[in-house]
């Protein structure tokens, strides 16, 4: 299974993480942008 979010797909969720928190890291912390990956990206 696979997780996407902002048009980009990963096989793990951990691995979305680490790829896309430095895009966000201005934005919000690592424990909000966990949460927002958690409500927001999609399995496929």
């Amino acid at each position: 299974m696979a997780y996407k979010l902002d048009g980009a797909k990963f096989p793990t969720l951990e691995e979305l993480i680490a790829a896309l928190y430095p895009l966000y890291a201005e934005k919000m912390s690592e424990a909000d942008f966990k949460k927002y990956v958690q409500e927001n990206a999609k399995q496929e």
